[in-house]
């Protein structure tokens, strides 16, 4: 922690002396010629773009403040901090270093997530620290916005009591806190909301969520893509569950969000997901039920009531037995 904090003086102090230079410094294994995109997240602004050489790739410039960038293309880019000074940042394995912000949060980013998934008091404490000690700049906005993943309700307190409006208003820390808002109007007890994906049906045709929720029959809704390890990992408890259960009283639909058309099919031919599937949704679920993050399953009632939200691992198995049999 002390570290982290002496590396955030330095970098106020190099602000303090005027320096704006920054030079990104890329590695990135692809063929010449590529073309490596920098992204401002925040604006959704491209800053710069360059290509690779021999493997290698470069920027420089001036920043003012620092801002949330991400370098790469597609999904083959690294996020970091960009201030003042010289970044190392090696697309093959998402690694950045090498300026004071940057590096303090990459030693946050380490610790927050060696701890175990429910650990949440250790990350709440951790956060708590950097956002107390930095209310007003971006690295608390990017550790705020790693929290509201972890624990809503302490993402809530620092939220609402301790950050600036320099920090609500980022990007992310905006979208965590939206999201939040959407999941407490889609929480356990409420009614679901329908929509429509045109052409979401594997045939081709539209479908609607109360197609499948409502109908009758219990639902688990699983949020996936094919990008999305995860998700992936998910698959054979969501499997088991629809194996032992599906028939008059269950039933199992997987939604694909922000994902091609052409690999969500690949790769449901490769992973054997013969239950219901609803292609194509994109940003819809985000947009009406706060999914800011996959996989993200969500158990309704027969009569479209949510009943459960964030089932992972064993946990799908277990509460699916647990609500038939009773």
């Amino acid at each position: 922690m002390k570290r982290i904090l002496f590396l955030l003086v330095l970098c106020a102090a190099m602000v303090s002396c005027g320096k704006t230079a920054y030079t990104i410094d890329g590695i990135f294994t692809t063929d010449d010629g590529t073309e490596v995109y920098l992204i401002d997240l925040d604006r959704s602004d491209t800053l710069a773009v360059t290509t690779v050489q021999d493997g290698r790739f470069s920027f420089t410039g001036n920043v003012k403040s620092p801002c949330f960038v991400y370098v790469g293309r597609e999904k083959k880019r690294v996020s970091f901090i960009l201030e003042p000074g010289i970044v190392a940042a090696d697309i093959d394995e998402r690694t950045t270093g090498g300026t004071p912000m940057t590096d303090a949060y990459n030693a946050f980013h380490k610790r927050f997530y060696a701890y175990k998934r429910e650990q949440r008091a250790e990350k709440a404490a951790l956060t708590d620290s950097i956002v107390k000690a930095n209310p007003d700049n971006l690295l608390g906005a990017v550790a705020l916005e790693d929290l509201a993943h972890a624990d809503t309700s302490a993402f809530l307190a620092l939220y609402r009591q301790t950050v600036n409006d320099k920090v609500r208003d980022f990007y992310l820390v905006r979208k965590a806190y939206d999201a939040i808002e959407l999941q407490n109007q889609t929480a356990p007890g409420r009614m679901f909301t329908d929509y429509t994906v045109v052409g979401g049906n594997p045939d081709g045709t539209d479908v609607k969520l109360s197609d499948y929720v409502g109908q009758g029959k219990y639902i688990l809704l699983d949020h996936w893509a094919s990008w999305c390890g995860p998700c992936k990992a998910e698959m054979p408890y969501i499997k088991k569950t629809w194996e032992d259960f599906a028939g008059d009283r269950f039933d199992v639909v997987s939604v694909a969000v922000s994902d091609k058309r052409e690999d969500t099919v690949k790769a449901l031919e490769k992973l054997d997901m013969p239950w219901h599937q609803i292609l194509d949704a994109q940003k819809i679920p985000s947009e009406l039920y706060g999914v800011n993050a996959i996989p993200h399953l969500i158990l309704f009632a027969p009569d479209g009531t949510i009943l459960k939200r964030g089932l992972r691992g064993e946990q799908i198995y277990s509460t699916v037995t647990e609500i038939l049999n009773q």
